[in-house]
Parts: structure tokens; C-alpha cells; sequence
């Protein structure tokens, strides 16, 4: 395992409409809540239906500059669903090889 579940937001940050970014040699992700807005002070029962969305793409830009596909994948809104996240991205890790910058 190279990405750590203790790197990420605890679940209820991502309420806020707020994304984690991170990197892992050359694969770059995102993980927040979709649709991402800030839904925090919202009640609980006239939220509409939300996700975790967790996207990787080939660095080095980030994320709204980049041209490169973006694979994405949804998991549940819950405790559960922000780990099944976190290994996803973490097997999307796995072999990803050293980051190269753009005028090497």
C-alpha cells in the first residue's frame, strides 16, 4: 500500500464542498463530494443525493489545466465508502512510475 487513508479529510470535511489533492510519483488524484458544494450547513434531510467522486490522472498538471483523460470512480457517502476509495486510488498507485517533468 502507498497511499495512507490517515492522508485524507476525515468524511465530514468533504461536506464543506472542499477536494483533497495529492500525488503519488507520476499519478495525481482527487477525492471530494459530488456535486461539490458546500452542503454543511444544509440539513441532513433536504440534501440531495451525493457521492464520493475519487478521479487519477498522469501528472504533472493539475487537475483543471490538465488535457489528459481523468478516470474517475463514485463510492458511497459514508465511512466505508471513503475507504473503498482510498483503495482505489491506492491500487491506481501501485505501479505508477517516477514522475518525469515536461522538458525531460
Amino acid at each position: 500500500m502507498v497511499i495512507e487513508r490517515s492522508w485524507f479529510y476525515h468524511l465530514d470535511h468533504y461536506e464543506y464542498g472542499e477536494a483533497f489533492y495529492g500525488s503519488f510519483r507520476s499519478v495525481y488524484y482527487r477525492l471530494g463530494v459530488e456535486p461539490l458544494k458546500n452542503m454543511h450547513w444544509i440539513p441532513v434531510d433536504e440534501r440531495e443525493p451525493h457521492t464520493l467522486r475519487a478521479y487519477v490522472w498522469k501528472g504533472p498538471k493539475a487537475f483543471s489545466t490538465t488535457n489528459e483523460e481523468k478516470s474517475f470512480r463514485d463510492f458511497p457517502y459514508t465511512e466505508e465508502g471513503l475507504e473503498e476509495a482510498v483503495r482505489w486510488i491506492d491500487s491506481q498507485c501501485e505501479d505508477a512510475p517516477p514522475l518525469k517533468l515536461m522538458d525531460e
